[in-house]
């Protein structure tokens, strides 16, 4: 019964995805009209969906602790309330310029509270075995958005305008996110459904764990248990002073399980974030840009929208193909990701060189394939570098790092362009950005090995361990087991 509530949240998660960043993925679509009846010029057009896209990760920081406090499914649904209210407000301004609040602010916020909550949502219920495969289906959600969400705000610009798309794609949003997000579940214990699974198979696994020696550790664990299950006069002022200070406590916590010292001074950690960055300054030049270069070529530009439209299924094929072969390849995926920058690199010195239609394709293609890897895996590898129990503390910034690229670099290119007026210096900049940030994957991992975040203890030492509590909809157990935090 577990297993199969984990693998619907997976189906679901792309279905709420396909919408919501689909909205983000298919600005463009509404630029020419957002310039023609709200007055906006391009280069603050252009500021208001790169924002928006930004904070889609750089708010992770904000969101992890949200959901850790009060539960992943009442994020998302904040989420998703946010969004569509965004939407809908947006469609009443009588100026570009208040988009920046109820279209860069409110949107980006929703859209990462919806995102952050339900990747690590899938994340919690497969942390051992297929967290490759549910992760990436689960990010299928933003290709599929990319694909779908375009031809269909195209129909509903071309027959309702811009201000009433608006308001139908608010409904939209808030009717499928709100279904959707019933159906998110927390998972059953720390180790998920797969390890619950396992557990059956195992029956006697978990006794196991206790060994003779720690039978200290068994007696301490039953007073322990006794004393919490002690009731309390629910009047007394010690009892109600003391709860009043465990909540403060809690929430203090809570930003520090994020905010933690120790990892923010991890070289490797550190070395991770600032080749994050650098990465994805160049990394949606082709999705923004890849149609006007076309043109400069003498590509009509309906065989520019094409190519694109080959890297956004690329990328799908990518997804699909990083979630089936991620848990089987035979070296940590880590190393993906400094070899998918390098691939990235020469395909992007070798655009200079093209001027064919056929050519393009095989372009886009490459740098579809390329940007699934880099997009999907983040998650899992994040956990394979810096441990599960750290992921609260490096996946948000992680996330947030190639946020930060990714409002950068458009802005970079368009000013790179702007001042040359013509793309091939952007494509030097570009795979000179990629290739040093191959090296700089590479060095974090390699800095990571060195000085690991994880503590590497005997796997024969019993402890006490309480379960992470994932906000308010799981309950607190103790239980004892293994400390096993090799990665």
């Amino acid at each position: 019964m577990v297993a199969w509530r984990s693998w619907l949240i997976v189906c679901i998660v792309p279905v709420l995805f396909t919408t919501v960043t689909g909205v983000i993925t298919s600005y463009g679509v509404l630029f020419e009209q957002l310039e023609r009846h709200l007055s906006g010029g391009a280069a603050v057009t252009g500021w208001i969906g790169s924002v928006t896209y930004g904070l889609l990760c750089l708010a992770s920081p904000l969101s992890t602790p949200l959901f850790l406090r009060f539960g992943h499914r009442k994020v998302a649904l904040g989420g998703v309330v946010l969004c569509s209210a965004s939407l809908l407000t947006t469609s009443f301004v009588p100026h570009i310029a208040y988009m920046f609040v109820t279209y860069s602010l409110l949107y980006g916020l929703g859209a990462n509270f919806v995102f952050n909550a339900s990747i690590n949502l899938v994340g919690a219920h497969f942390q051992h075995r297929h967290r490759s495969l549910a992760t990436c289906l689960a990010s299928t959600g933003f290709a599929f958005g990319t694909l779908v969400m375009n031809p269909l705000t195209e129909a509903i610009l071309s027959s309702v305008g811009l201000r009433n798309t608006y308001r139908i794609l608010a409904a939209m949003i808030l009717v499928k996110g709100v279904l959707c997000c019933c159906a998110f579940v927390a998972p059953p214990d720390e180790n998920s459904n797969t390890a619950s699974d396992d557990s059956h198979d195992h029956p006697h696994e978990h006794s196991a764990l206790a060994k003779p020696g720690d039978m200290e550790d068994v007696a301490a664990t039953e007073k322990l248990m006794e004393q919490i299950d002690t009731p309390e006069d629910e009047n007394s002022p010690v009892t109600n002073s003391t709860s009043a200070k465990e909540g403060t406590e809690n929430r203090k916590n809570l930003f520090q399980s994020v905010f933690r010292k120790q990892v923010w001074t991890n070289p490797g950690f550190l070395f991770w974030i600032l080749a994050n960055v650098v990465l994805c300054l160049s990394l949606l030049f082709p999705f923004f840009h890849l149609v006007k270069y076309m043109t400069t070529l003498g590509i009509p530009e309906k065989r520019g929208v094409i190519v694109a439209s080959v890297a956004g299924f690329a990328e799908l094929a990518g997804r699909l193909l990083c979630g089936v072969l991620g848990d089987i390849l035979p070296f940590p995926k880590a190393y993906l990701f400094p070899a998918a920058a390098l691939v990235m690199a020469v395909d992007t010195f070798s655009c200079l060189l093209i001027t064919t239609f056929t050519g393009m394709i095989i372009y886009a293609f490459v740098i579809g394939l390329c940007t699934a890897i880099i997009t999907c895996l983040v998650y899992v590898v994040n956990s394979e570098l810096f441990g599960l129990e750290n992921v609260d503390s490096t996946w948000p910034f992680s996330i947030g790092s190639q946020g930060l690229g990714g409002v950068v670099g458009p802005t970079i290119a368009g000013a790179i362009y702007d001042r040359t007026g013509t793309y091939s210096t952007l494509f030097y900049v570009g795979g000179g950005l990629l290739s040093l940030s191959s090296a700089m994957l590479l060095a974090a991992i390699l800095l990571r090995n060195a000085r690991p975040l994880t503590e590497v203890t005997s796997p024969d030492s019993g402890h006490l361990t309480q379960n992470i509590v994932l906000g308010n909809d799981r309950c607190p157990t103790f239980q004892i087991t293994e400390k096993v935090t090799t990665v």
